[in-house]
Protein backbone atom coordinates (compact mmCIF):
# COMPACT_ATOMS: atom_id res chain seq x y z
CA UNK A 1 0.00 0.00 0.00
CA UNK A 2 2.56 2.23 -0.77
CA UNK A 3 2.94 5.34 -2.61
CA UNK A 4 5.91 5.59 -5.73
CA UNK A 5 8.21 8.00 -4.98
CA UNK A 6 9.69 10.57 -8.00
CA UNK A 7 13.31 10.34 -6.21
CA UNK A 8 13.89 7.26 -8.52
CA UNK A 9 10.50 7.57 -10.51
CA UNK A 10 11.96 6.04 -13.93
CA UNK A 11 13.66 2.71 -11.51
CA UNK A 12 10.74 2.01 -9.19
CA UNK A 13 7.64 2.20 -11.51
CA UNK A 14 9.61 0.14 -13.62
CA UNK A 15 10.13 -2.20 -10.70
CA UNK A 16 6.45 -2.49 -9.59
CA UNK A 17 5.16 -2.66 -13.28
CA UNK A 18 7.53 -6.16 -13.65
CA UNK A 19 6.03 -7.24 -10.20
CA UNK A 20 2.75 -7.01 -11.36
CA UNK A 21 3.08 -8.25 -14.81
CA UNK A 22 5.31 -11.28 -13.69
CA UNK A 23 2.32 -11.96 -11.59
CA UNK A 24 -0.34 -15.20 -12.61
CA UNK A 25 -3.59 -13.66 -12.20
CA UNK A 26 -6.65 -15.53 -10.83
CA UNK A 27 -10.34 -14.32 -11.52
CA UNK A 28 -13.20 -15.00 -9.17
CA UNK A 29 -17.05 -14.54 -10.11
CA UNK A 30 -19.36 -12.40 -8.07
CA UNK A 31 -20.81 -15.45 -6.68
CA UNK A 32 -17.23 -16.64 -5.17
CA UNK A 33 -17.23 -13.24 -3.16
CA UNK A 34 -20.67 -13.42 -1.85
CA UNK A 35 -19.46 -17.10 -0.78
CA UNK A 36 -16.51 -15.68 0.99
CA UNK A 37 -18.85 -13.38 2.93
CA UNK A 38 -21.13 -15.86 3.80
CA UNK A 39 -18.25 -17.91 4.91
CA UNK A 40 -16.79 -15.22 7.02
CA UNK A 41 -20.45 -14.22 8.27
CA UNK A 42 -21.53 -17.62 9.49
CA UNK A 43 -18.50 -19.35 10.66
CA UNK A 44 -18.76 -21.71 13.43
CA UNK A 45 -16.92 -20.57 16.58
CA UNK A 46 -12.81 -21.41 16.21
CA UNK A 47 -10.06 -20.41 18.75
CA UNK A 48 -6.88 -19.63 16.63
CA UNK A 49 -6.88 -15.64 17.58
CA UNK A 50 -4.91 -12.63 17.24
CA UNK A 51 -1.46 -13.12 18.79
CA UNK A 52 -1.33 -9.89 20.80
CA UNK A 53 -5.22 -9.91 22.16
CA UNK A 54 -4.32 -13.73 22.73
CA UNK A 55 -0.99 -12.60 24.72
CA UNK A 56 -2.11 -9.64 26.87
CA UNK A 57 -5.84 -11.12 27.08
CA UNK A 58 -7.42 -7.75 26.13
CA UNK A 59 -10.16 -7.36 23.31
CA UNK A 60 -8.76 -5.99 19.96
CA UNK A 61 -10.22 -2.50 21.07
CA UNK A 62 -7.81 -1.95 24.10
CA UNK A 63 -4.69 -1.10 21.53
CA UNK A 64 -6.81 -0.40 18.25
CA UNK A 65 -9.20 2.37 17.13
CA UNK A 66 -12.23 0.75 14.79
CA UNK A 67 -11.41 -3.19 16.63
CA UNK A 68 -8.37 -3.81 14.60
CA UNK A 69 -5.99 -2.13 12.27
CA UNK A 70 -2.91 0.53 12.25
CA UNK A 71 -4.85 3.13 14.40
CA UNK A 72 -3.38 2.20 18.39
CA UNK A 73 -4.60 4.19 21.92
CA UNK A 74 -2.51 4.78 24.47
CA UNK A 75 -2.74 1.27 25.40
CA UNK A 76 -1.50 0.06 22.43
CA UNK A 77 1.06 2.61 22.02
CA UNK A 78 2.92 1.80 25.09
CA UNK A 79 2.38 -1.64 24.32
CA UNK A 80 4.69 -1.24 21.11
CA UNK A 81 7.39 1.42 22.98
CA UNK A 82 7.19 -1.58 25.56
CA UNK A 83 8.49 -3.89 23.00
CA UNK A 84 4.92 -6.02 22.78
CA UNK A 85 6.42 -7.51 25.87
CA UNK A 86 2.79 -7.21 27.56
CA UNK A 87 1.00 -10.96 29.01
CA UNK A 88 -0.78 -12.38 31.27
CA UNK A 89 1.63 -14.57 31.70
CA UNK A 90 -0.02 -18.24 30.27
CA UNK A 91 1.71 -19.73 26.90
CA UNK A 92 0.01 -18.70 23.84
CA UNK A 93 0.78 -19.70 20.05
CA UNK A 94 2.59 -16.48 18.18
CA UNK A 95 0.62 -17.10 15.32
CA UNK A 96 -2.08 -14.85 13.59
CA UNK A 97 -3.43 -14.29 9.99
CA UNK A 98 -5.15 -11.56 7.99
CA UNK A 99 -7.24 -12.05 4.82
CA UNK A 100 -8.30 -9.67 2.37
CA UNK A 101 -10.82 -9.67 -0.71
CA UNK A 102 -12.14 -7.43 -2.67
CA UNK A 103 -13.97 -5.55 -5.44
CA UNK A 104 -12.45 -2.48 -7.74
CA UNK A 105 -14.23 -0.17 -10.41
CA UNK A 106 -12.53 2.44 -12.05
CA UNK A 107 -13.79 5.64 -13.79
CA UNK A 108 -12.02 4.44 -16.89
CA UNK A 109 -11.60 1.14 -17.78
CA UNK A 110 -8.18 -0.18 -18.65
CA UNK A 111 -7.87 0.27 -22.94
CA UNK A 112 -10.00 3.32 -22.51
CA UNK A 113 -7.47 6.12 -22.28
CA UNK A 114 -3.25 6.11 -23.02
CA UNK A 115 -2.31 6.66 -19.84
CA UNK A 116 -3.86 3.45 -17.86
CA UNK A 117 -2.97 1.10 -20.64
CA UNK A 118 -4.68 -2.80 -21.22
CA UNK A 119 -5.33 -4.15 -18.03
CA UNK A 120 -3.23 -6.70 -16.17
CA UNK A 121 -2.84 -10.37 -17.79
CA UNK A 122 -5.99 -12.43 -16.64
CA UNK A 123 -8.12 -9.62 -15.53
CA UNK A 124 -10.79 -7.72 -16.85
CA UNK A 125 -10.43 -3.96 -17.72
CA UNK A 126 -13.06 -3.03 -15.09
CA UNK A 127 -14.90 -4.17 -12.24
CA UNK A 128 -12.85 -6.87 -10.93
CA UNK A 129 -12.98 -9.43 -8.19
CA UNK A 130 -10.32 -10.65 -6.54
CA UNK A 131 -11.33 -12.85 -4.13
CA UNK A 132 -7.87 -13.23 -2.31
CA UNK A 133 -6.58 -9.92 -2.62
CA UNK A 134 -3.98 -10.40 0.15
CA UNK A 135 -3.47 -13.30 2.45
CA UNK A 136 -0.60 -12.33 5.46
CA UNK A 137 0.67 -14.67 8.49
CA UNK A 138 1.70 -12.85 11.70
CA UNK A 139 4.66 -14.19 13.70
CA UNK A 140 3.99 -12.08 16.29
CA UNK A 141 4.51 -11.44 20.53
CA UNK A 142 6.84 -11.99 23.13
CA UNK A 143 10.28 -13.56 22.90
CA UNK A 144 11.98 -12.42 26.92
CA UNK A 145 10.43 -9.77 29.12
CA UNK A 146 12.13 -7.26 27.48
CA UNK A 147 12.11 -8.07 23.61
CA UNK A 148 9.42 -8.71 21.07
CA UNK A 149 8.70 -9.04 17.63
CA UNK A 150 6.14 -8.43 14.43
CA UNK A 151 6.95 -10.47 11.81
CA UNK A 152 4.84 -10.48 9.01
CA UNK A 153 4.78 -12.47 5.52
CA UNK A 154 2.55 -11.63 2.62
CA UNK A 155 0.74 -13.37 -0.47
CA UNK A 156 -0.79 -10.73 -2.72
CA UNK A 157 -3.16 -11.22 -5.76
CA UNK A 158 -2.81 -9.33 -8.06
CA UNK A 159 1.25 -8.67 -7.07
CA UNK A 160 3.32 -10.84 -6.69
CA UNK A 161 1.96 -14.13 -6.10
CA UNK A 162 4.72 -15.09 -3.92
CA UNK A 163 5.40 -15.03 -0.19
CA UNK A 164 7.02 -12.18 0.34
CA UNK A 165 8.43 -10.54 3.84
CA UNK A 166 6.40 -7.68 4.92
CA UNK A 167 6.87 -5.12 7.55
CA UNK A 168 8.96 -6.42 10.23
CA UNK A 169 10.42 -5.64 13.60
CA UNK A 170 12.20 -7.21 16.56
CA UNK A 171 12.14 -4.68 19.48
CA UNK A 172 14.14 -4.98 22.74
CA UNK A 173 12.55 -2.53 25.71
CA UNK A 174 13.79 -1.42 29.21
CA UNK A 175 12.31 1.19 31.48
CA UNK A 176 15.53 3.32 33.99
CA UNK A 177 14.77 6.49 35.71
CA UNK A 178 17.28 9.13 35.85
CA UNK A 179 16.66 11.39 38.99
CA UNK A 180 13.11 12.83 39.07
CA UNK A 181 12.09 11.34 35.47
CA UNK A 182 11.10 7.91 34.25
CA UNK A 183 12.19 7.06 31.15
CA UNK A 184 12.14 4.25 28.35
CA UNK A 185 14.98 2.80 26.60
CA UNK A 186 14.43 1.13 23.36
CA UNK A 187 16.19 -0.73 20.43
CA UNK A 188 14.12 -1.18 16.64
CA UNK A 189 15.58 -3.75 14.24
CA UNK A 190 12.88 -3.60 11.13
CA UNK A 191 12.42 -3.30 7.54
CA UNK A 192 10.75 -0.43 6.89
CA UNK A 193 11.57 3.38 7.90
CA UNK A 194 8.92 4.67 10.55
CA UNK A 195 7.86 1.31 11.16
CA UNK A 196 8.99 1.54 14.38
CA UNK A 197 6.68 4.80 15.20
CA UNK A 198 3.59 4.83 16.70
CA UNK A 199 1.18 7.56 15.53
CA UNK A 200 -0.36 7.35 12.24
CA UNK A 201 0.99 9.77 10.07
CA UNK A 202 4.36 8.48 9.17
CA UNK A 203 4.71 6.85 5.47
CA UNK A 204 5.00 3.21 6.90
CA UNK A 205 1.25 3.74 8.86
CA UNK A 206 -0.46 6.43 6.57
CA UNK A 207 -3.82 6.40 5.70
CA UNK A 208 -5.14 5.02 3.68
CA UNK A 209 -4.71 1.50 5.22
CA UNK A 210 -6.34 -0.24 2.48
CA UNK A 211 -5.78 0.00 -1.27
CA UNK A 212 -6.66 -0.89 -4.36
CA UNK A 213 -5.16 -3.62 -6.16
CA UNK A 214 -6.03 -1.67 -9.00
CA UNK A 215 -6.60 1.92 -10.08
CA UNK A 216 -5.56 4.18 -7.62
CA UNK A 217 -5.53 5.57 -4.28
CA UNK A 218 -3.03 8.55 -3.77
CA UNK A 219 -0.59 10.28 -5.72
CA UNK A 220 1.79 8.49 -8.15
CA UNK A 221 4.67 10.36 -6.96
CA UNK A 222 5.45 10.70 -3.37
CA UNK A 223 8.88 11.06 -1.78
CA UNK A 224 11.58 8.67 -1.72
CA UNK A 225 10.91 7.50 2.06
CA UNK A 226 7.78 6.02 1.20
CA UNK A 227 8.53 3.19 -1.29
CA UNK A 228 11.59 1.87 0.91
CA UNK A 229 9.55 -0.57 2.95
CA UNK A 230 10.66 -4.44 2.42
CA UNK A 231 13.97 -3.55 0.65
CA UNK A 232 16.06 -2.19 3.05
CA UNK A 233 17.10 -3.26 7.08
CA UNK A 234 17.90 -1.20 9.91
CA UNK A 235 18.46 -0.46 13.28
CA UNK A 236 17.23 2.59 15.40
CA UNK A 237 17.70 3.44 19.07
CA UNK A 238 14.70 5.51 20.76
CA UNK A 239 13.99 6.28 24.32
CA UNK A 240 10.91 8.31 25.44
CA UNK A 241 11.00 10.90 28.79
CA UNK A 242 7.82 10.86 30.99
CA UNK A 243 5.75 9.50 28.73
CA UNK A 244 5.65 12.60 26.58
CA UNK A 245 9.27 13.35 24.90
CA UNK A 246 10.47 11.17 22.87
CA UNK A 247 13.37 10.69 20.40
CA UNK A 248 14.90 8.03 18.03
CA UNK A 249 17.67 7.81 15.38
CA UNK A 250 19.27 5.09 13.37
CA UNK A 251 20.52 4.12 9.57
CA UNK A 252 18.82 1.45 6.74
CA UNK A 253 21.40 0.19 4.29
CA UNK A 254 20.48 -2.30 1.21
CA UNK A 255 19.19 -5.67 2.05
CA UNK A 256 21.97 -8.11 0.15
CA UNK A 257 21.36 -9.34 -3.25
CA UNK A 258 21.22 -13.17 -2.21
CA UNK A 259 18.29 -12.00 0.75
CA UNK A 260 16.45 -9.62 -1.49
CA UNK A 261 15.59 -12.59 -3.97
CA UNK A 262 15.24 -14.87 -1.26
CA UNK A 263 12.41 -12.90 0.43
CA UNK A 264 10.96 -11.28 -2.47
CA UNK A 265 11.81 -7.46 -1.69
CA UNK A 266 13.28 -5.71 -4.42
CA UNK A 267 16.77 -3.24 -4.17
CA UNK A 268 16.31 0.12 -2.75
CA UNK A 269 19.71 1.03 -4.67
CA UNK A 270 20.93 2.61 -1.59
CA UNK A 271 24.91 3.43 -1.35
CA UNK A 272 25.81 3.05 1.98
CA UNK A 273 23.77 3.98 4.99
CA UNK A 274 20.84 6.01 4.97
CA UNK A 275 19.84 7.89 8.54
CA UNK A 276 16.53 8.28 9.95
CA UNK A 277 15.74 10.57 13.26
CA UNK A 278 12.43 11.11 14.78
CA UNK A 279 11.42 13.15 17.68
CA UNK A 280 7.71 14.08 18.95
CA UNK A 281 5.89 15.49 21.96
CA UNK A 282 2.70 13.92 23.03
CA UNK A 283 0.10 15.20 25.86
CA UNK A 284 -3.12 13.68 27.37
CA UNK A 285 -4.91 16.56 28.47
CA UNK A 286 -8.57 14.33 29.98
CA UNK A 287 -9.82 12.44 26.88
CA UNK A 288 -8.11 14.66 24.69
CA UNK A 289 -4.37 13.40 23.19
CA UNK A 290 -2.65 15.61 21.42
CA UNK A 291 1.00 15.12 19.28
CA UNK A 292 3.21 16.93 17.09
CA UNK A 293 6.69 15.84 15.85
CA UNK A 294 9.35 15.86 13.37
CA UNK A 295 11.28 12.97 11.49
CA UNK A 296 14.28 12.98 8.90
CA UNK A 297 15.31 10.85 6.24
CA UNK A 298 18.44 10.80 3.97
CA UNK A 299 19.48 8.64 1.00
CA UNK A 300 21.80 8.17 -1.20
CA UNK A 301 21.02 6.31 -4.41
CA UNK A 302 22.52 4.60 -7.08
CA UNK A 303 20.52 3.44 -9.38
CA UNK A 304 22.14 2.23 -12.53
CA UNK A 305 24.70 -0.27 -9.76
CA UNK A 306 27.51 0.76 -11.96
CA UNK A 307 30.46 1.77 -9.64
CA UNK A 308 32.03 5.68 -9.99
CA UNK A 309 28.87 7.49 -11.02
CA UNK A 310 27.70 10.12 -8.74
CA UNK A 311 24.63 9.61 -6.34
CA UNK A 312 20.94 11.10 -6.92
CA UNK A 313 20.63 12.50 -3.01
CA UNK A 314 17.70 12.86 -1.28
CA UNK A 315 17.20 14.66 1.80
CA UNK A 316 13.66 14.28 3.38
CA UNK A 317 12.26 16.42 6.10
CA UNK A 318 8.47 16.00 7.59
CA UNK A 319 6.27 17.76 10.32
CA UNK A 320 3.65 15.76 11.92
CA UNK A 321 0.68 16.30 14.09
CA UNK A 322 -2.01 14.07 15.60
CA UNK A 323 -5.19 14.38 17.91
CA UNK A 324 -7.42 12.04 19.66
CA UNK A 325 -10.35 11.79 21.31
CA UNK A 326 -10.37 9.07 23.83
CA UNK A 327 -13.26 8.99 26.74
CA UNK A 328 -13.62 5.63 27.19
CA UNK A 329 -17.43 6.14 25.75
CA UNK A 330 -18.81 5.28 22.02
CA UNK A 331 -17.73 8.56 20.15
CA UNK A 332 -14.04 8.26 19.05
CA UNK A 333 -12.54 10.91 17.05
CA UNK A 334 -9.10 10.63 15.61
CA UNK A 335 -7.23 13.62 13.53
CA UNK A 336 -3.11 12.87 11.66
CA UNK A 337 -1.50 15.15 9.55
CA UNK A 338 2.02 15.07 7.49
CA UNK A 339 4.16 17.32 5.38
CA UNK A 340 7.16 15.91 4.15
CA UNK A 341 9.54 18.20 2.26
CA UNK A 342 12.16 16.45 -0.10
CA UNK A 343 15.47 17.92 -1.61
CA UNK A 344 16.95 15.98 -4.29
CA UNK A 345 20.04 16.29 -6.20
CA UNK A 346 19.87 14.43 -9.19
CA UNK A 347 23.81 13.76 -9.94
CA UNK A 348 23.30 10.49 -11.56
CA UNK A 349 19.96 11.39 -13.03
CA UNK A 350 21.64 14.15 -14.82
CA UNK A 351 24.65 12.71 -16.14
CA UNK A 352 22.70 10.13 -17.45
CA UNK A 353 19.94 11.52 -19.22
CA UNK A 354 16.85 10.61 -16.39
CA UNK A 355 16.17 14.30 -15.21
CA UNK A 356 16.34 17.73 -16.74
CA UNK A 357 17.66 19.25 -13.62
CA UNK A 358 20.70 19.01 -11.25
CA UNK A 359 18.24 19.42 -8.44
CA UNK A 360 14.08 18.94 -7.63
CA UNK A 361 12.24 19.81 -4.60
CA UNK A 362 8.68 17.72 -3.77
CA UNK A 363 6.21 18.30 -1.40
CA UNK A 364 3.61 15.95 -0.24
CA UNK A 365 0.85 16.58 2.74
CA UNK A 366 -1.46 14.21 4.03
CA UNK A 367 -4.22 14.94 6.43
CA UNK A 368 -7.04 12.69 7.43
CA UNK A 369 -9.76 12.69 10.09
CA UNK A 370 -11.61 9.78 11.52
CA UNK A 371 -14.89 9.05 13.89
CA UNK A 372 -15.82 5.64 14.92
CA UNK A 373 -19.22 4.86 16.75
CA UNK A 374 -19.26 2.05 19.36
CA UNK A 375 -15.81 1.01 17.49
CA UNK A 376 -18.33 -0.26 15.07
CA UNK A 377 -19.17 2.00 12.30
CA UNK A 378 -16.63 4.32 10.78
CA UNK A 379 -16.01 7.80 8.41
CA UNK A 380 -12.84 9.05 7.39
CA UNK A 381 -11.93 11.79 4.91
CA UNK A 382 -8.54 11.80 4.13
CA UNK A 383 -7.08 14.62 2.08
CA UNK A 384 -3.68 14.70 0.21
CA UNK A 385 -1.35 16.66 -2.14
CA UNK A 386 1.88 16.81 -4.03
CA UNK A 387 3.55 19.53 -5.40
CA UNK A 388 7.50 20.14 -6.94
CA UNK A 389 9.62 21.03 -9.47
CA UNK A 390 8.55 21.30 -12.76
CA UNK A 391 11.11 18.33 -14.89
CA UNK A 392 10.32 17.65 -18.45
CA UNK A 393 12.40 14.08 -18.28
CA UNK A 394 11.36 12.53 -14.37
CA UNK A 395 7.47 13.60 -15.63
CA UNK A 396 7.06 14.04 -18.65
CA UNK A 397 9.02 11.08 -19.91
CA UNK A 398 8.67 8.81 -16.96
CA UNK A 399 5.23 9.15 -16.06
CA UNK A 400 3.56 10.98 -19.22
CA UNK A 401 2.84 14.22 -17.90
CA UNK A 402 1.67 17.14 -20.32
CA UNK A 403 3.15 20.17 -17.69
CA UNK A 404 6.31 18.27 -17.20
CA UNK A 405 4.46 18.16 -13.04
CA UNK A 406 4.17 16.23 -10.10
CA UNK A 407 1.46 18.29 -8.50
CA UNK A 408 -1.80 15.99 -7.50
CA UNK A 409 -4.54 16.53 -5.19
CA UNK A 410 -7.79 14.85 -4.28
CA UNK A 411 -9.61 12.83 -1.34
CA UNK A 412 -10.02 9.45 -0.43
CA UNK A 413 -14.06 8.83 1.19
CA UNK A 414 -14.00 5.60 3.67
CA UNK A 415 -17.23 4.18 5.19
CA UNK A 416 -16.56 1.38 7.81
CA UNK A 417 -18.43 -1.62 9.45
CA UNK A 418 -17.10 -4.17 11.85
CA UNK A 419 -20.57 -6.19 11.75
CA UNK A 420 -19.40 -8.65 14.86
CA UNK A 421 -17.99 -6.11 17.33
CA UNK A 422 -14.87 -6.24 19.06
CA UNK A 423 -13.98 -9.58 20.49
CA UNK A 424 -11.17 -11.32 20.08
CA UNK A 425 -12.63 -14.53 21.42
CA UNK A 426 -13.74 -15.62 18.08
CA UNK A 427 -12.07 -14.83 15.53
CA UNK A 428 -14.38 -14.00 12.48
CA UNK A 429 -15.73 -11.46 14.98
CA UNK A 430 -12.39 -9.12 13.17
CA UNK A 431 -14.32 -8.71 10.50
CA UNK A 432 -14.21 -4.85 8.21
CA UNK A 433 -16.07 -4.59 5.49
CA UNK A 434 -14.69 -0.87 4.24
CA UNK A 435 -15.95 0.80 0.72
CA UNK A 436 -13.50 3.62 0.07
CA UNK A 437 -13.71 6.42 -3.07
CA UNK A 438 -10.66 7.88 -4.30
CA UNK A 439 -11.27 11.61 -6.03
CA UNK A 440 -8.73 13.35 -8.26
CA UNK A 441 -9.07 17.14 -8.21
CA UNK A 442 -5.71 17.29 -10.31
CA UNK A 443 -3.27 14.84 -11.71
CA UNK A 444 0.25 15.21 -12.56
CA UNK A 445 -0.27 19.08 -13.28
CA UNK A 446 -3.69 19.33 -14.81
CA UNK A 447 -6.57 18.44 -13.89
CA UNK A 448 -7.76 17.53 -18.05
CA UNK A 449 -5.71 15.95 -20.39
CA UNK A 450 -2.86 15.35 -18.22
CA UNK A 451 -1.04 13.30 -20.64
CA UNK A 452 -1.74 15.24 -23.76
CA UNK A 453 -4.01 12.24 -24.76
CA UNK A 454 -7.15 13.00 -23.28
CA UNK A 455 -7.02 11.47 -20.15
CA UNK A 456 -8.62 13.76 -17.26
CA UNK A 457 -7.35 14.10 -14.11
CA UNK A 458 -11.51 12.36 -12.83
CA UNK A 459 -10.65 9.38 -15.17
CA UNK A 460 -8.23 8.45 -12.32
CA UNK A 461 -11.09 8.09 -9.65
CA UNK A 462 -11.39 4.14 -8.21
CA UNK A 463 -14.31 2.54 -6.18
CA UNK A 464 -13.27 0.17 -3.79
CA UNK A 465 -15.07 -2.45 -1.57
CA UNK A 466 -13.26 -4.92 0.92
CA UNK A 467 -13.12 -7.01 3.35
CA UNK A 468 -10.48 -7.83 5.44
CA UNK A 469 -10.08 -10.18 8.42
CA UNK A 470 -7.69 -11.37 11.16
CA UNK A 471 -7.77 -14.10 12.59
Amino acid sequence: MSLIPCSQNVFFRQFFTRQRESARRLKYSLAALTGLIGCLAWAPNAQAVPAFARQTGQDCIACHVGGFGPQLTPFGRAFKLDGYTLSDGKKHIPLSAMLVASYTHQAQSYGNNNYMGPPPAGFSANDNFTALQQASIFLAGRITDHVGMLGQATYSDPGSQNLAWDNTELRYAHAYTLGSASGLFGMSLNNNPTLSDVWNTTPAWQYSYMAPPFGNSGPPVSPVIYNLGQSVVGATAYTMIDNSWYAEAGAYHNLSTYWANALHAGNASLQGEAPYWRLWYSKTVGPHVFEAGLLGFDARINTSGLPGLPTDDYHDIGLDATYQFLNGGPNIITANAIYMHERQNLNQALLQGNASNGSNTLNSANLNVAYWRDNTYGATLGLFQTTGSSDAVVYGNGYSSRTNSPNTNGAIFEIDWNPFGKSWVNPEKNLRIGLQYTLYNKYLGAKTNFDGAGTNARDMNTLYLYLWTAI
